[in-house]
């Protein structure tokens, strides 16, 4: 005796509605997904917009700027009370021109505080190729504040340009 095979297959009621609920399924997945993808997003664009605000409130000064054999030294002064984390040097020599960045160890200059910067060796070989310059003549010197983690914000509208003394 031989049995029938049933060739019956799904109801096309039931196919549609099964690929409408995994539609409804995925969409609400996605819905999910860019919530929270957004969310993260805008904080941290607004954690760099106030940063970026928070340059406006940057005045310094080079009290001295010198060179002693193939280091730079600077002596900056935070005129105001913003702190400053960081800063990005165009170093200008007779022969040419590097570009370094420099930060600062425990927490940047504060408010009102004048530090040097580059430390008893100064600024040199491990930031730049002082050979490449010959005699340092000027330093534009761009203020950085710290946005998060190893992420710095440079306050370009702030740049002085300072003259380098032997």
């Amino acid at each position: 005796m031989k049995k029938k095979i049933s060739r019956k297959g799904v109801s096309p009621l039931v196919a549609t509605t099964m690929l409408v609920g995994f539609t409804v399924a995925v969409i609400g997945l996605v819905i999910v997904w860019s919530r929270g993808f957004i969310e993260e997003r805008a904080a941290k664009e607004e954690a760099l917009a106030n940063t970026k605000l928070d340059c406006e409130n940057i005045v310094f000064s080079v009290e001295d700027a010198y060179q002693q054999g193939g280091n730079l030294n600077l002596n900056i002064k935070n005129q105001a009370s913003q702190t400053i984390d960081a800063f990005v040097l165009r170093i200008k020599g007779t022969t040419g021109s590097v570009e370094a960045t420099e930060q600062f160890p425990a927490g940047g200059i504060k408010g009102l505080e004048t530090q040097k910067l580059g430390g008893e060796q100064g600024i040199g070989p491990e930031s730049f190729d002082a050979a490449a310059l010959g005699e340092i003549s000027s330093v534009e010197i761009i203020p950085e504040l710290k946005a998060g983690k190893n992420k710095y914000v440079p306050c370009s509208g702030k740049l002085i340009e300072a003259r380098v003394s032997l």
